[in-house]
Formats: C-alpha cells, sequence, structure tokens
C-alpha cells in the first residue's frame, strides 16, 4: 500500500488526514498532513511501511520539520496551480 498525494487516511487519533504532500529526506518517506475536519490540525509524520502494512509516525523535531517544510511545497506546488483562478 502506498501512502499519495491527495489520499485520505485515518490515524490512530480516529481523525480522517488528507495528504497535502509528501517527500523522501536522507532515505525515509515523510508526508504533511491535514484533518479534513479541522484544518488548523495539521500533522507532519514519517512513513513505515513494510509488506503488510503502513504506519505513520507523528514528528515532534521542530528542527526536522523545519528542513521539510520547503520539501513539502516543493513536491506540492502543481497542487495549488490545479487549482481554479478565484478571477473566473
Amino acid at each position: 500500500m502506498n501512502i499519495d498525494i491527495k489520499d485520505v487516511i485515518t490515524l490512530s487519533d480516529s481523525n480522517e488526514y488528507a495528504v497535502c504532500s509528501k517527500t523522501s529526506y536522507q532515505g525515509k518517506e515523510y508526508i504533511y498532513l491535514v484533518d479534513i475536519n479541522n484544518n488548523e490540525n495539521l500533522k507532519f509524520g514519517l512513513v513505515n511501511q513494510n509488506e503488510k502494512s503502513v504506519n505513520v509516525t507523528e514528528l515532534k523535531n521542530p528542527q526536522l520539520i523545519q528542513i521539510l517544510l520547503p520539501l513539502f511545497y516543493e513536491n506540492a506546488k502543481h497542487i495549488l496551480e490545479e487549482l481554479p483562478n478565484a478571477d473566473n
């Protein structure tokens, strides 16, 4: 099972999150999540997967998150370009 941008996943807190971006850094895969019912509830996670399951571990390290933020942006900016122009 792969987790991709625009997927919706449920975490152990029983909330559903949209995958806004994902990136690789130092050989590990990370995802940026937004709660679909409360867009102020953001999470950053490390994806751990094997043949049978996929687990997401929430990141708590602010230095790592700061490194990942520009990478998340680069990997998700095409989504912003797909949004309809508000002037039309």
